[in-house]
């Protein structure tokens, strides 16, 4: 149950060189020695980095909350997704972010929701000596002395790149309760966000290297909210169309490009309003597809499948994402994202372009390899599907996979696909030929055929019928009053049976006239001569007559490609068989059967 995943040639995504042991991986979606990761789409177009879902998770912000361990699931190292430099998202970090701001026709004095505030942060700093830093967003502070003064800690903040300084406004606003940043009895800094706007990570504070010269106290340095930022922090202050391909915001009529605080600036995210606003944007208010809010704020509440200040902009599909950060320890995927974090949207038709390999109204489905899927030669299946199909392998118990609801080690059961191929065919995507199989004619000793015993009684009836099913195949209807015989020629029609057995008598004489059921109940025994081996048992489908079925004698002969006595040719699905090897009868004798499973006889042996 929920066992998948496990160690595969190549690992199910490439084809083996056997000339030089190399996996030919599957183009464009998996790549390294054994196939085992999948590709970054486009290689992050060089705007990202390329990880894994284990590594990434360990890059999450612990100011954002908690960090959240992702080792033990499967796809923790095989999956890979891009991690997009600043400035730029998608799934292959091909489109741009634009500026975001605060909405101006919002929190205001006339807005009946109320006021908003700016993120306002408390650090608090206990020691007499040595330096602190700080991180945020993912960037540490140089050193900061325990003695910094409010300029200082200030000017050392604001150095970071994450920390919105570059618009010719004050970032952040420092405010010391003492005159050092580190007092024997604790200074407490008020941090507030001047540019960054919304509810901004928590600034994480590392105190190893303050000192605390008194004994009696020790070191402290923490922090905390005061408030939590409530302005928007939206794509052109939600006053305008943000254009993905070039990062630059198309604002509505009456806004232009803002300080952050509804005056004019170089923030270029339409948070400014530059007339007498007394209506929703759009040709016709919101567009047709929402509802204007009106005075003051004119926003639009767009219907559904719509988005963008003036709702001019389609959604697209949502399905689990592929590739995300985890919400709980060993936890991801669950979540619901646009086009699955695998594909850009199409924001005029609501259509998502998926990457490489995936497909599905949100992308949220790995395609199967080949062209046409599996090249012909098999079907397409999810690994649900595929799990059910085992079954015709005789486990009487059943696989399942992903058959618990919002199982997080069984996330992908109806999203990654592959290939069932057909008989006759295999590879990752159905490409190559099989070869005949057969038992190896060396090995004869204390090997024996698969025999299955089967009881039949009808009862008292004079009707009745029955099937039987061998791998996945069914017979035609068998009446009660069949003979052995007439059971055997069943079983060969089969595409799965090649040769069998069937007799009523396990002695020497093994009757096959017998009727196979009868009032008081009959045994007969089912002899597979090929194929050979350990095969799954028989099952049984019976109107009228009571039948039960058991393995009489486990098949211990081989049934390996070639017999084990000849290479395969992939390209024709030929055998090419060892010297002194040839076509069996699938029992070690002379046939028609071009598995290399007779040993041919020495000429002349015995000669002089």
């Amino acid at each position: 149950m929920d066992d998948a995943h496990n160690l595969a040639e190549c690992s199910n995504r490439g084809l083996c060189d056997r000339e030089t042991g190399v996996c030919v991986c599957e183009e464009e979606r998996f790549e390294g020695a054994a196939c085992e990761r999948k590709s970054c789409p486009s290689n992050c177009n060089n705007r990202g980095r390329c990880l894994s879902m284990g590594y990434y998770a360990s890059f999450k912000d612990a100011g954002e909350g908690p960090v959240y361990k992702y080792g033990d699931v499967w796809d923790a190292n095989l999956l890979y997704g891009c991690v997009c430099d600043e400035g730029f998202f998608g799934p292959d970090c091909s489109l741009r972010d634009c500026p975001r701001g605060d909405d101006p026709l919002t929190g205001t004095t006339a807005d009946p929701d109320g006021s908003q505030s700016n993120e306002r942060q408390l650090l608090r700093c206990r020691a007499t000596g040595g330096t602190f830093t700080l991180t945020f967003r993912g960037e540490t502070t140089e050193p900061i002395s325990y003695g910094a003064s409010v300029a200082e800690f200030q000017e050392s903040f604001e150095k970071l790149t994450t920390i919105s300084s570059q618009f010719g406004e004050q970032a952040t606003e420092i405010l010391f309760a003492d005159d050092e940043a580190c007092t024997a009895s604790g200074n407490q800094v008020v941090i507030e966000f001047k540019q960054d706007f919304g509810d901004v990570p928590l600034v994480l504070a590392d105190s190893s290297r303050l000192e605390m010269s008194i004994a009696t106290s020790s070191v402290i340095l923490d922090v905390g909210h005061i408030k939590q930022g409530t302005k928007e922090n939206s794509y052109c202050s939600d006053r305008g169309i943000c254009t993905y391909t070039t990062g630059v915001c198309t604002c509505a009529e009456g806004y232009d490009t803002s300080n952050g605080y509804n005056s004019k600036g170089t923030r270029g995210d339409c948070g400014y309003v530059t007339e007498s606003i007394t209506a929703c944007p759009g040709e016709t208010s919101c567009s047709g597809h929402g509802v204007c809010s009106g005075s003051p704020t004119y926003e639009c509440a767009c219907s559904n499948g719509f988005m963008g200040a003036d709702c001019s902009l389609m959604q697209c599909p949502s399905g689990k994402s592929w590739f995300t950060l985890p919400t709980l320890d060993e936890e991801a995927h669950l979540e619901l994202t646009e086009c699955s974090d695998m594909g850009t949207c199409d924001r005029t038709t609501g259509t998502c372009a998926c990457s490489a390999g995936f497909e599905g109204g949100a992308c949220d489905t790995m395609s199967c390899p080949g062209d046409p899927a599996c090249n012909g030669h098999g079907q397409c299946m999810t690994m649900s599907a595929l799990a059910l199909v085992a079954n015709v392998n005789g486990d009487a118990a059943g696989y399942t996979y992903g058959a618990t609801p919002n199982e997080p080690s069984t996330w992908d059961f109806d999203m990654v696909q592959g290939c069932y191929c057909d008989d006759g065919y295999a590879g990752f995507d159905c490409s190559l030929n099989v070869c005949p199989y057969g038992d190896d004619p060396l090995t004869k000793h204390f090997q024996y055929n698969e025999i299955q015993e089967f009881s039949c009684d009808t009862n008292g009836a004079s009707s009745g019928t029955f099937t039987l099913t061998f791998r996945q195949e069914t017979t035609v209807l068998i009446p009660v009053t069949a003979t052995a015989d007439d059971v055997r020629k069943a079983l060969e029609d089969l595409p799965t049976v090649t040769t069998a057995k069937v007799y009523t008598d396990i002695g020497i004489g093994k009757a096959i006239t017998d009727d196979i059921c009868s009032e008081a109940g009959t045994d007969f025994y089912v002899e597979f001569l090929y194929p050979t081996g350990d095969v799954p048992m028989i099952t049984i489908d019976a109107v009228g007559p009571e039948m039960l079925n058991k393995e009489y004698v486990k098949g211990s002969k081989e049934f390996d490609e070639c017999s084990n006595r000849g290479l395969c040719d992939r390209a024709t699905g030929l055998c090419s068989c060892f010297e002194g090897f040839s076509a069996s009868d699938g029992q070690g004798n002379d046939g028609t059967i071009a598995n290399c499973g007779y040993q041919e006889p020495i000429i002349g042996a015995g000669e002089e």
